[in-house]
């Protein structure tokens, strides 16, 4: 009798298969990126700043070096640039292998 496989290994090898097996290590640290977007704004803005600036904002995408970076008032992009350069550096920091050059800014169309 044949052992049952797992859906997500099943998965997973066809994704290896079909984009190369770089390509789960990459989704796998997109992933990373993605979800620890919150702990690194509460890193650069402590709580005793009292900013939510996590829950303002949001990364929408990263293409070619670019990080797309969404928030929901022109006035969250501005706090969020003045920080800008030490948020890359955390950023490049943590992800090296996502090479990260820039970030850009902007306004999010949900309300």
């Amino acid at each position: 009798m044949k052992k049952a496989r797992k859906a997500s290994d099943i998965i997973a090898e066809l994704f290896r298969d079909r984009f190369g097996p770089d390509f789960l290590e990459e989704a796998r640290l997109s992933a990373n990126l993605f979800s620890t977007w919150d702990i690194i704004l509460t890193e650069l803005w402590p709580q005793d700043d009292k900013l939510p600036v996590a829950a303002h904002s949001r990364i929408k995408e990263l293409e070619r070096g670019v990080l797309f970076v969404e928030a929901d008032h022109p006035g969250w992009i501005q706090i969020l640039q003045t920080r800008q350069g030490e948020l890359l550096s955390a950023l490049q920091h943590r992800f090296p292998e996502l090479e990260i050059k820039s970030i850009t800014f902007k306004l999010s169309r949900k309300s």
